[in-house]
């Protein structure tokens, strides 16, 4: 198997796994990010993904920048920050903090 088919493949087992166990966020107020940061990030209880396209602008208005390196991973499209830094832990607990009435009600 050539590197590029390699690649391919892991990418798309990426953005499977992304659509089948993150909720997509498109009001970042809901995890208390300024929504400058991304057009949308993807949840669950252990961490926060973020397209790579839009990764800079995440660390820049989001403070992503200070996110530990060792709780960073980067794979296939996205860019993975773990709750085990106390950052990411936050806007976490901002967002399951919220009834799934808040969480409908803001997502306009």
């Amino acid at each position: 198997m050539s590197t590029e088919v390699f690649l391919e493949s892991l990418s798309e087992q990426v953005d499977a796994h992304v659509e089948a166990n993150f909720k997509e966020v498109t009001n970042l107020r809901q995890l208390n990010i300024d929504p400058r940061a991304a057009g949308k990030l993807f949840v669950n209880e252990d961490c926060i993904a973020v397209r790579k396209y839009n990764d800079r602008s995440l660390q820049y208005y989001g403070g992503f920048e200070y996110v530990d390196t060792d709780f960073r991973a980067e794979a296939g499209g996205y860019v993975f920050y773990f709750a085990a830094d106390s950052r990411v832990q936050d806007h976490l607990d901002s967002y399951y903090s919220l009834d799934e009435n808040a969480i409908e009600n803001t997502e306009e």
